[in-house]
């Protein structure tokens, strides 16, 4: 039994200027909401640190949001993670370093304040690699001296080294990073020996940017590197349609994450990535067919070609676009919150791209051969 009737003909290219006007109506408003709304930007791309954490009792939201702000000079973002009943939550700060500008500024006037007559200078804080603070002095001082310093900053160091030779000592402090100052205030707050902190992830402001760059040509060069193969793969008037189909579904899955402030992540990057390839398979299956069907007649016309090899290929389409979605619509349900993002963008992804290899990727192919040919006749 066929899915689909072997002699369907719907209209597919008849209709394909509205359309086409839908998709691109669709794409202006997706770029608008990206532009003005912006991307809610996840630890990768924005900087910071995220903790999983799970108790093993039940504890609100709320509850870890008073325990966590008592962090001081620090904002926590807690939302829950995972089942209810699993009693886990995200914590999100926007610093990857317990030091803020205050405790630094407090550690470096102790500093002066014991020290100036040591000739103390070249004072560095930097979290590269670990929270450390650097400083030379002239000569030797007591360890117990400045931790008593760092202490008093409240940002404690129990771990001191020196190098260097009279006159020029390096001192290398390294601090307690925000684990212990996060359990601190958890068992505070919580409760002590009620949670399990699983993960914390974090990634300096620097570190991603140059995330956010290299994603963006990760999928530059992606859609690149599409255009050639298509080119090569068909002919160049195929090639253009085929990008154009990819743009169109990489710009809605964006606009619906800025929209609904969706996070934006590596993952979702990689999703991104996933979309590009599982939409271009599907035009190059209906591309192939459009190829193939040109071959056979020289009586129709091109866009009867091209909406007769639509509804030839529609079965398959319909049937792997539908399989495809209940695999991902498994990992949306049951994946856990780790890759509900990325599923989320493949689930867009596959809806948007099945679509755009029909509507919007044949109906331009057909607009620049008719383009090129009245121009190889004038």
């Amino acid at each position: 039994m066929e899915f689909i009737r072997p002699d369907i003909n719907i209209a597919f290219i008849p209709n394909a200027k509205k359309f086409l006007t839908a998709s691109a109506i669709v794409v202006g408003i997706c770029w608008l909401l990206t532009l003005v709304l912006g991307l809610n930007y996840g630890i990768d791309f924005a900087g910071g640190t995220e903790i999983q954490v799970r108790f093993n009792k039940a504890v609100s939201a709320n509850e870890v949001r008073d325990a966590m702000n008592k962090l001081q000079g620090m904002s926590a973002e807690v939302q829950s993670f995972g089942l209810m009943e699993d009693n886990e939550y995200l914590i999100k700060l926007s610093s990857i370093s317990f030091v803020n500008e205050k405790r630094e500024k407090d550690i470096e006037e102790g500093l002066k304040a014991a020290f100036n007559d040591k000739g103390l200078k070249n004072f560095h804080h930097s979290t590269a690699g670990g929270d450390k603070v650097e400083f030379i002095l002239n000569s030797r001082v007591d360890d117990a001296q400045i931790k008593g310093i760092f202490a008093k900053a409240d940002a404690p160091t129990d771990e001191i080294t020196v190098t260097g030779s009279e006159g020029r000592y390096i001192y290398r402090c390294v601090l307690a990073g925000l684990t212990p100052h996060v359990s601190e205030v958890l068992s505070q707050g919580i409760g002590p020996d009620t949670f399990e902190i699983l993960r914390l992830d974090s990634v300096g402001p620097k570190v991603g940017d140059q995330l956010k760059q290299k994603g963006i040509l990760a999928i530059l060069y992606a859609l690149i590197g599409i255009l050639i193969y298509i080119a090569f793969r068909f002919n160049m008037q195929f090639a253009p349609g085929a990008v154009v189909a990819l743009i169109h579904d990489i710009s809605i899955t964006v606009g619906i994450f800025a929209l609904f402030r969706i996070e934006f992540t590596i993952p979702t990057i990689a999703a991104l990535l996933t979309i590009v390839g599982y939409s271009l398979n599907d035009t190059i299956v209906v591309y192939d067919r459009i190829r193939e069907n040109l071959s056979k007649t020289k009586v129709k016309t091109l866009s009867q070609v091209v909406n007769e090899s639509i509804n030839q290929t529609l079965s398959r389409t319909i049937l792997t676009s539908t399989t495809t979605l209940f695999v991902v619509a498994a990992l949306i349900l049951f994946g856990g919150g780790i890759i509900f993002d990325f599923a989320l963008a493949l689930l867009i992804g596959v809806l948007v791209g099945t679509y755009s290899s029909v509507f919007v990727a044949a109906p331009v192919m057909i607009y620049i051969t008719n383009y090129l040919d009245k121009r190889a006749n004038a």
